[in-house]
């Protein structure tokens, strides 16, 4: 059973198409509110060319399911969901903000770890090596080359304690870059200057009402790195806060975490992330849900941190809702909060982090759109490579799975 459209807004009148191997025998048909426990309405419709048209006006944001009740077998179910006026113009995008390649400590290429994305279902990704920026390049590089179907956004993961501290943070921690347009650890090779101004920022520190186990010589590191990627138009994601190192202890000091979290404009935290550190991906998530902020809503943010394009890619993800896909919209909706953490876990279930409302509807759409969706991008990559290897050009079948891919969007959505 299959119906057009999926998803629709709220107080629309909407003409629904069902389709249904076998119209006879049909009862009735009705429509309930899964948010509503008492909203049921009977459909009015009429059958043509073995479809089943009807009409009806959604009065609730949410899930609804359209039943379908047969004279002499068991009812059949199909789910819809209804958004407001401002959501039903949105389309959702699916990604992977930090993996690492050969440019730092991962196995694979940087261009290997975009295809590995694009396998796994990505619309968008970013290869995050550890204090280099030109792995990210390189993979912008190559796809565009290629002409890949895939965004890919340039990224850095900071080490804030300086590039020789990448693993023993000694509290500072990690800190994605995302979209900047320089390297943030190019800008440390200026000693004087990278020193004059945490210098600055620890002036400006103790005159703050920051936590007083905090030294603010050692905090500045972290303000240092977050103003650089604001300053080079970025944005700014914490990596993995609860990461237990070697040594027992948190890789981030975890006073910087919530100080971080409360008072230094950063854009978003990551809640999934290392797959060593499942344990304490809640933690994260209450941490920064309890800290209060005086600036904005921080995103939410599920990475597989993938050190190899065949482990984890595609285990832990997070989707945002944008007008067309492009870097700048991306940016927007991250900016906006318009993000959900998704990390999938063992049998096929999923544990969601985001807004209320933003969880709900993502969790919809990871049961209706995104098989299909997985499915066709899988198939898209598997023909890159192949042309790729083969030295052979498949444009034509690649153009075919782009045109389903935008059909089924086309399709599943209201427009």
């Amino acid at each position: 059973m299959k119906i057009t459209p999926n998803v629709v807004a709220q107080n629309s009148e909407v003409e629904y198409k069902l389709a249904l191997k076998n119209t006879s025998n049909i009862e009735s048909i009705e429509v309930l509110s899964r948010g509503d426990y008492y909203h049921k309405d009977s459909l009015d419709y009429k059958i043509e060319n073995g479809k089943i048209l009807f009409t009806y006006n959604m009065p609730h944001i949410g899930e609804f399911v359209i039943k379908v009740n047969f004279t002499y077998k068991e009812s059949k179910t199909i789910c819809l969901y209804c958004l407001d006026k401002v959501m039903i113009k949105l389309r959702p995008l699916k990604g992977d903000l930090h993996m690492h390649s050969i440019c730092s400590d991962g196995k694979t290429t940087p261009f290997a770890m975009a295809m590995a994305s694009l396998g796994a279902g990505m619309d968008f990704m970013s290869v995050t090596d550890h204090d280099n920026y030109s792995g990210s390049l390189q993979a912008i590089e190559k796809v565009k080359e290629n002409d890949i179907d895939l965004l890919v956004l340039a990224g850095e993961e900071v080490s804030v304690g300086g590039k020789k501290d990448m693993s023993i943070a000694l509290g500072n921690g990690h800190i994605l870059s995302i979209h900047a347009n320089k390297s943030i650890e190019d800008q440390r090779k200026d000693t004087a200057k990278y020193e004059a101004e945490l210098q600055d920022i620890v002036a400006s520190l103790k005159k703050e009402n920051i936590n007083k186990n905090i030294d603010p010589t050692h905090y500045a590191k972290n303000i240092w790195v977050i103003n650089k990627i604001k300053e080079a138009k970025g944005i700014s994601i914490l990596a993995h806060p609860n990461w237990v190192y070697r040594d027992g202890k948190y890789h981030l000091h975890q006073d910087f975490y919530k100080e971080m979290l409360k008072s230094s404009h950063l854009d978003g935290v990551e809640v999934f992330g290392e797959e060593k550190i499942k344990e304490h991906n809640n933690m994260t998530h209450l941490t920064a849900l309890q800290t209060k902020n005086k600036h904005k809503y921080l995103a939410p943010f599920a990475n597989s941190d993938a050190h190899d394009s065949d482990h984890e890619v595609g285990d832990r993800f997070t989707i945002l809702f944008v007008k067309e896909k492009s870097a700048s919209n991306i940016i927007t909706a991250i900016k906006e909060g318009l993000t959900c953490a998704i990390f999938k876990r063992e049998n096929y279930e999923h544990q969601f982090i985001g807004k209320d409302a933003l969880a709900q509807y993502v969790y919809f759409l990871i049961k209706e759109y995104y098989p299909k969706h997985h499915s066709l991008k899988s198939r898209l990559a598997k023909l890159y490579l192949d042309q790729l290897i083969n030295g052979e050009k498949f444009d034509r079948k690649i153009q075919i799975v782009k045109e389903r891919l935008e059909n089924h969007t086309n399709s599943f959505f209201q427009h």
